[in-house]
C-alpha cells in the first residue's frame, strides 16, 4: 500500500451537496474516466483529484463513485477520508456490497497500522546536531541526504525535516527490534532510498506499481502522496525490507521465496482480516499454493496467485515463529546459510517435513 500525507482538506460538505444533484454532465463523466485509468496506473492522487472534480460538477446519486473515491483514498493511506466517503456510499445505497465490504477492510487496516507505532513519541522536534548533518542536494531532483553508523537514508523528494528525523528514528528502531529477532545485526552501511512515485510516469519509477518496496543490497521504498509520507506505513515497508536484508546476510542468499517473503511479511505488520479471510476461503476450496509454486519469484505469479502467496507464506512464518520461536528460526536460517535444502532443514530444526506445517499446499 502506498501512503500520503495528512494535508488539510474539507472534502466533505460538496461531496454531501453533490448527492442532491440529479444529473452528471459529460465532462463530471470524463473526470471519472480518467480517475479510473488514474487508478489502474497506480497514480492515486491524480486519481483522486479527477474523482473530485467530477464531483464538484455533479456527482449524480451514484454511490459507486464514493465507493471508488474511497478506494483511492484506501491506497494513499488516508482513511478517515476514505471511510467519509464510504459513509455517503452508504446513505445512498445502504446494503451496498461493495461500500460495506471496503468499509470493515478500511477499518481493520486503519487499526493495524495505528498500533504499529505510537504518534506520541515521534513529535519530538530534530536534534540541532541532526539539522546540521541533514543534506539537500536538488542537482537532479530535490532530495535529502542524512548518514549514520549503519545506514544512508536518500529522500528523493522534498520532505520536512521533522519527517525525515522521524525516517530516521524509525530505521534505528527496525535495526535494534529485528537485529534482536533474527540475530543479525549488519556491520556495513546500508543504502535506504525514499521515494515519492506521484506525478512520475510509470517508466519514471523503479518499482512495479503493486509493489512498495524492494531489497537489493540497497532497501527501496516507495509511496505515493501530495504531501508527507504516513509514518505507520513507511515503518511497515521499513521492517519487511529490512527482513530481507537480514534474511539475505544470514543464508547467503540461499533461501525460498516462501520463507524469505513470509518473514518479512510476518515481521513486518500483523495479518489484516481481509487477508485471513482470503486464506480461509483458499483452504476451504482447496487453492493453497504449493511449496514448488511458493518457492518461485512472487513478481512472475499471476496477481491473483501472487496475493495469496504473500498471504499464505505470512501464515507458514508465523505457525513456526509462534510454535518453535526465533531461536529456532535462527538456527533454520544457519542450516541454509550452510547450504542444506529447505526440505532437510525444515526436519533436522524442526523434526517434521515440508508437508506437515499448516496451510502448506501440496509440495
Amino acid at each position: 500500500m502506498l501512503c500520503i500525507g495528512d494535508a488539510p482538506f474539507n472534502a466533505l460538505p460538496f461531496l454531501i451537496e453533490a448527492v442532491y444533484l440529479n444529473q452528471t454532465s459529460s465532462l463530471a463523466l470524463s473526470h471519472f474516466q480518467q480517475a479510473t485509468l488514474s487508478y489502474g496506473k497506480a497514480c492515486y492522487v491524480e486519481a483522486i483529484q479527477h474523482y473530485l472534480a467530477g464531483l464538484r460538477l455533479g456527482a449524480a446519486q451514484h454511490h459507486y463513485i464514493y465507493a471508488d473515491l474511497a478506494k483511492a483514498y484506501e491506497m494513499v493511506g488516508q482513511w478517515d477520508k476514505a471511510l467519509a466517503c464510504l459513509d455517503i456510499a452508504l446513505r445512498l445505497c445502504p446494503d451496498s456490497p461493495t461500500a460495506l465490504r471496503r468499509q470493515a477492510r478500511i477499518l481493520d487496516e486503519k487499526a493495524c497500522y495505528d498500533t504499529l507505532i505510537c504518534t506520541d513519541d515521534f513529535r519530538e522536534p530534530p536534534s540541532q546536531e541532526f539539522l546540521e548533518r541533514l543534506q539537500g542536494d536538488a542537482t537532479t531532483s530535490p532530495q535529502l541526504v542524512i548518514n549514520s553508523e549503519f545506514f544512508d537514508l536518500t529522500c528523493h523528494s522534498p520532505m520536512k525535516p521533522e519527517t525525515v528525523w522521524n525516517i530516521y528514528r524509525l530505521i534505528h528502531q527496525t535495526r535494534t527490534e529485528l537485529g534482536e529477532m533474527l540475530g543479525c545485526y549488519p556491520i556495513v552501511q546500508v543504502p535506504i532510498s525514499i521515494t515519492n512515485t506521484n506525478g512520475r510516469t510509470e517508466s519514471e519509477r523503479s518499482l512495479p506499481k503493486w509493489a512498495s518496496g524492494r531489497y537489493d543490497g540497497s532497501i527501496h521504498v516507495a509511496y505515493c502522496g501530495a504531501g508527507e509520507p504516513v509514518l505507520s506505513i513507511l515503518y511497515a515497508l521499513l521492517r519487511h525490507e529490512w527482513v530481507h536484508l537480514l534474511v539475505h546476510y544470514l543464508t547467503q542468499g540461499h533461501c525460498p521465496m516462501w520463507l524469505n517473503e513470509g518473514l518479512a511479511q510476518s515481521l513486518a505488520r500483523p495479518m489484516l482480516q481481509s487477508e485471513r479471510f482470503a486464506l480461509e476461503h483458499a483452504v476451504e476450496k482447496k487453492y493453497l499454493l504449493s511449496f514448488s509454486t511458493l518457492s518461485e519469484p512472487f513478481s512472475e505469479l499471476p496477481a491473483k496467485s501472487r496475493k495469496l502467496a504473500y498471504i499464505q507464506s505470512a501464515a507458514i512464518a508465523d505457525f513456526l515463529i509462534q510454535r518453535f520461536g526465533f531461536p529456532k528460526i535462527r538456527e533454520l536460517l544457519y542450516e541454509l546459510s550452510n547450504g542444506t535444502q529447505i526440505e532437510d532443514a525444515v526436519e533436522k530444526v524442526f523434526e517434521q517435513t515440508l508437508a506437515e506445517i499448516p496451510l502448506a499446499g501440496v509440495c
